[in-house]
């Protein structure tokens, strides 16, 4: 349960005396990982102003023997019901039988909890309930909106529909009515649906009712008293907010071959411009980013076309004309379109376009040629002229962009108005805002730009030396650092982007090419005369995959290093969880020029436990050690004694993050041979040195 919240900023409205309780609390939720806010109140008049700030998604009281008291007074004024009622409230109360707990779940506490040590945990229950609540109210407004679209759809269709509930007709459209022969819907209006089938066909009818979706064949008589067979196809459905089942019936005129054509066909498209629908161009867009996620390297793209001056359309040639209007400028697009995708009609007047495979500049090409058709079309009903103003937005589709067709659509619909507003027959780019967007949205947008990064090598590695105080001088040695450069050239940091590259499963990928490119380096200085040896970092997402260990062996075995040239930093927080795997790791590389090394040694009662288990030569210290290193006197005893315990295992030992002369002279004395700092020198793009200087 806690990952389905670790990803989602929560707020809590903690009610209570004390403002610290609440500091602590979120103290508390966040050193779970969790996004949590936590605000404070110490009365209804604060809480309901701390809503009015930040909406809470869950309330916990915490009022001692007054908090049956406080939970009454949430629900005592319209203001505070509004607010309050559909927000979880959870209770901390010291009590210790079910004669205390009774009485606050009747006054409305969601949950009571009686000991502090499970306040956590069931927090994070309600908030997860809150959240899906919140959910769910905005699927259900989706949804309303949707039907009234479709209602409005379905009152103009010429397909005969009908909603029957409980087996009467609470609602017929035009078509529907004269297929029966009524002239109005009163008429029709609470009859049973039941009372029109003939002979055999009544009792089929009725077990066919009972089906959520069916199809069959009936024979029906009209209120003119003529017999007709029809075809009804019946789905749930609701309507005027009550379960209901909805029903086509078309008129049986052809063969069978014919009928289930034609059933096919309506099942796939739109019935006023025979485009396809939004239900089927959903799920082909769904189908179709699976395999673009599938397939490295596949791309797409989704469109949404607007007629955005359908008001002034409808004033001058009215609904049939507009009807006319949007089914043959619908039956354009997709000639235009042609083999490349494929069209259906969204909104009332609004198209949608997939494109199955093409990158952006394929995809803006057809852009284009939908403007300019738009640009020149003319529609005439008698001796009325119109033409139309479109908008479209463009929403690229790769393996990063989300499979939920919705959501893709929701992103051409925001492009779309963005194009609206740039002016006539205009179009744009989707492009999330990182400030507005998402979570989502902000990762995706990431992973993307990374791989874009990793194609167009704008990555380069950084060195910083390693230096021996023993005048060991028989290898240069260097860590390597990873830097990006962004769209524009500047150069980010690894903070910046590795933790969005760890969460978009893209380490893989940047370790190996920070590997080859350290290869590349030796091989260039072994060219030049000198033994170079590069530390390099590798993710747990790398050692964690079994591919990994192959690939750097094959790698490792094509250029065969004379000696140990290239070392694999392996932390030992991640070390600790990968024994075995590691063990296999280092046996296989070993014999080919590389070889691991422990980091962040040293933290922990026993660290060299893990090497009684994990066999290294080499171990560099913990950072965390060397933070303020000439003023902690613990830190130093800490890394004297680290040293004399390696050294008494003949190990190679880094001290890293020198950061100033004090901290050199400190260490000199302990017998150190191996430093790194910006002390020393930062990282830079280059292997150039001075080793002799130490």
């Amino acid at each position: 349960m806690l990952d389905r919240v670790k990803e989602r900023p929560f707020t809590v409205l903690y009610l209570s005396s004390a403002i610290n309780d609440s500091i602590a609390l979120r103290g508390q939720l966040r050193n779970q990982g969790l996004q949590a806010n936590v605000t404070h109140a110490d009365s209804i008049e604060a809480a309901q102003q701390q809503m009015g700030k930040t909406p809470a998604d869950v309330i916990l009281i915490d009022f001692g023997g007054h908090s049956a008291g406080m939970l009454e007074s949430l629900g005592e004024t319209e203001q505070a019901k509004v607010l309050f009622d559909d927000l979880p409230k959870l209770v901390l109360a010291d009590v210790d039988d079910d004669s205390q707990v009774l009485p606050l779940y009747e006054l409305g506490a969601t949950a009571v909890v009686v000991h502090e040590s499970r306040l956590i945990p069931v927090l994070i229950r309600e908030v997860v309930a809150s959240i899906s609540e919140q959910n769910r109210k905005l699927f259900k407004k989706k949804l309303d909106n949707a039907e009234q679209r479709c209602q409005k759809l379905i009152d103009g269709s010429s397909e005969a529909v009908a909603y029957i509930q409980d087996g009467l007709h609470i609602y017929a459209n035009r078509a529907y009515l004269d297929l029966l022969g009524f002239a109005e819907l009163g008429d029709l209006m609470e009859e049973p649906l039941l009372d029109r089938a003939v002979g055999e066909s009544a009792g089929r009818l009725k077990n066919f009712l009972k089906e959520d979706q069916a199809t069959e064949e009936f024979e029906m008589s009209t209120e003119g008293g003529d017999r007709i067979k029809v075809i009804i196809s019946s789905s749930r459905a609701s309507f005027a907010g009550e379960e209901c089942l909805q029903i086509f019936m078309t008129r049986k005129q052809q063969n069978s071959a014919e009928v289930e054509e034609q059933l096919e066909f309506l099942a796939r498209r739109d019935i006023l411009t025979g485009l396809y629908n939004r239900n089927y161009f959903f799920d082909q867009l769904h189908t179709r980013i699976g395999l673009i996620k599938d397939h490295e390297g596949e791309s797409g793209a989704l469109l949404m076309l607007d007629i955005t001056n359908s008001d002034a359309l409808k004033r001058m040639i009215g609904t049939t004309g507009i009807d006319s209007l949007l089914t043959e400028f619908g039956k354009e697009i997709e000639a235009l379109v042609g083999g490349k995708g494929l069209v259906a009609r969204h909104g009332a007047y609004s198209f949608l376009v997939l494109l199955g495979k093409a990158d952006q500049a394929q995809a803006e090409v057809v852009v284009k040629s939908l403007i300019g058709y738009a640009k020149d079309y003319i529609f005439s009903m008698g001796t009325t002229s119109v033409t139309v103003n479109v908008a479209l937005g463009l929403v690229l589709l790769d393996s990063n962009s989300p499979i939920n067709s919705m959501e893709l659509v929701d992103r051409a619909e925001r492009a779309t108005n963005k194009a609206a507003e740039k002016g006539v027959n205009q179009f744009e780019l989707y492009q999330p805002n990182l400030k507005t967007a998402s979570d989502a949205e902000q990762e995706e947008t990431w992973a993307r730009r990374i791989k874009d990064a990793l194609k167009e090598n704008r990555f380069f590695l950084a060195f910083q030396p390693i230096v021996s105080l023993l005048g060991h001088r028989d290898l240069n040695r260097f860590e390597v650092f990873l830097r990006m450069i962004d769209e524009e050239g500047n150069p980010l940091r690894p903070m910046e982007f590795l933790g969005r590259a760890e969460r978009g499963d893209l380490m893989q990928s940047i370790d190996r090419w920070v590997i080859l490119s350290s290869i590349k380096e030796i091989s260039a200085a072994l060219k030049r005369g000198e033994q170079v040896k590069l530390y390099v970092r590798v993710s747990e997402q790398s050692l964690r995959d079994d591919g990994f260990a192959q690939w750097l062996v094959s790698r490792l075995s094509s250029i065969r290093l004379p000696e140990e040239l290239i070392v694999i930093q392996v932390r030992a927080d991640t070390a600790g969880y990968l024994l075995k795997h590691l063990e296999n790791l280092r046996d296989a590389i070993s014999p080919l020029g590389a070889t691991l090394l422990i980091d962040g040694f040293g933290e922990g009662a026993e660290p060299f436990r893990l090497l009684d288990h994990l066999k290294t030569k080499s171990i560099k210290i913990s950072r965390a050690l060397l933070e303020n290193f000439s003023h902690e006197s613990a830190h130093q005893t800490a890394v004297a004694k680290l040293l004399n315990d390696a050294n008494g295992r003949e190990m190679e030992v880094i001290v890293p993050n020198v950061e100033d002369p004090a901290t050199l002279q400190l260490l000199w004395p302990m017998g150190v041979d191996l430093v790194q700092g910006d002390f020393i020198q930062s990282p830079r793009d280059s292997l150039e040195f001075d080793f002799t200087q130490f």
